[in-house]
């Protein structure tokens, strides 16, 4: 900072501040004129000294840089600003710059996407866009990323109308059309966008059913669903292995790969449980318990939604059992959606556990998380809205090896 008390005293440090608002309110490469604010004698003095001419209402910013560079204070306005101690920001122009980007982007999302012929096309983009999907590209990027969401959709589309053709892995697809194995990752833009665009065009479902419906997984090795005691009929193929796991009291986990190779059946009417956790289904096979148990591993896996639906076709009674917290009770309502029971599930079962641990000396961890509702039992949202007190599934897991019946 330059040590000049004629150019920051007697009121001229106001001058220097409404320049300096000025430019970064209208960029650094805006002049003008700006208007001056109530003034000493002395201070319309010396700034009349440093732009050559008498000061009026209004003075003018070239002749004041001039003026300033004359005097050695700095090579140019914004840099004589920051030597008397009023640098100007660029951050008030770099927002500007990001929101007129942001627009540009925007706009040529949504022209890209007006070619399309699907109706849903321009509702589409502007969920895309209010997502944040497409923050921080540019126009470029912006309509990169429509292309390639379109390309991707119209592979789809062609292997949907090949009756011959096989399920195809989605890191496969992302390598072929995108030119990157992870470019269809979870969590990537065009992941993001296309997950949307198949939900508009497929109807809403859960992301990793959709690509499924649309003939692409993400892998079908991943997320194995672990089971115990499956009584698989003779005709599985799987039947074997599951045998000879339950004479040695071994947990087994079935991937897709597995379930679509060998799709599994059982006796009508087998009772199979459904848990939460995987420590259920270990203390089973411990234990050589004589029930059927299935670990959902809190949001079910692909691997563990095809085997339900495989345990379903095939007529069994399946019971559902979870944690009592939130996102307990919510997946437990996903599970009942899904044509699942829930078991032990109720406001007086939840009740009898807390009285338990009472009367046990535990204390319960708390919950603060919203409660959706419960459909089986509404009563029970509104318990343990009213309690908030977790109950793992852990706690009750003697009793949960038990026959539902």
């Amino acid at each position: 900072m330059i040590e000049r008390p004629s150019l920051t005293s007697d009121g001229l440090d106001q001058v220097w501040a409404l320049v300096r608002q000025r430019l970064e309110r209208q960029g650094f490469d805006n002049r003008g004129r700006v208007r001056l604010p109530e003034l000493s004698a002395r201070a319309r003095r010396n700034l009349a000294a440093v732009v050559g001419a008498p000061v009026r209402a209004t003075v003018d910013l070239h002749r004041v840089e001039e003026g300033l560079r004359s005097l050695g204070v700095g090579d140019d306005l914004p840099a004589a600003l920051a030597a008397l101690g009023f640098a100007p920001s660029d951050e008030p122009a770099r927002r500007r710059a990001e929101r007129r980007a942001g627009k540009g982007a925007r706009d040529a999302a949504r022209a890209a996407a007006a070619a399309w012929s699907e109706p849903w096309a321009s509702d589409w983009i502007d969920e895309v866009i209010r997502a944040g999907t497409i923050r921080g590209l540019d126009e470029i990027g912006a309509v990169a990323l429509v292309a390639s969401v379109r390309t991707v959709l119209d592979a789809l589309a062609a292997r949907a109308d090949d009756p011959d053709a096989l399920p195809l892995s989605r890191v496969d697809l992302a390598a072929r059309l995108l030119g990157s194995a992870h470019g269809l990752d979870r969590g990537s833009r065009i992941e993001a966008a296309t997950t949307r665009a198949l939900a508009r065009s497929l109807g809403p479902s859960d992301p990793s059913d959709l690509w499924e419906r649309a003939g692409a997984h993400l892998d079908l090795t991943s997320g194995p669903a672990l089971t115990w005691n499956l009584p698989v009929s003779a005709t599985s193929g799987l039947a074997p292995l599951l045998r000879a796991a339950a004479e040695l009291a071994v947990p087994v986990h079935l991937t897709q790969f597995a379930l679509r190779r060998h799709p599994l059946t059982v006796p009508p009417g087998t009772d199979v449980l459904v848990v939460e956790n995987p420590r259920i289904v270990e203390a089973a096979a411990q234990t050589r318990s004589p029930l059927p148990v299935i670990a959902a591993y809190g949001n079910p896996s692909a691997a563990v939604r095809l085997l339900l639906r495989q345990l379903v076709a095939a007529g069994a009674s399946i019971r559902y059992h979870g944690d009592f917290d939130a996102a307990g009770l919510a997946m437990c309502a996903r599970m009942h959606a899904f044509g699942l029971a829930p078991w032990r599930m109720s406001s007086a079962d939840y009740l009898d556990a807390l009285t338990e641990a009472h009367a046990a000396g535990v204390e319960l961890p708390h919950d603060p998380a919203p409660v959706g509702p419960t459909p089986w039992e509404p009563a029970l949202a509104t318990l343990f809205a009213s309690r908030r007190l977790v109950v793992h599934e852990e706690r009750l897991l003697p009793s949960l090896l038990l026959s539902p019946r």
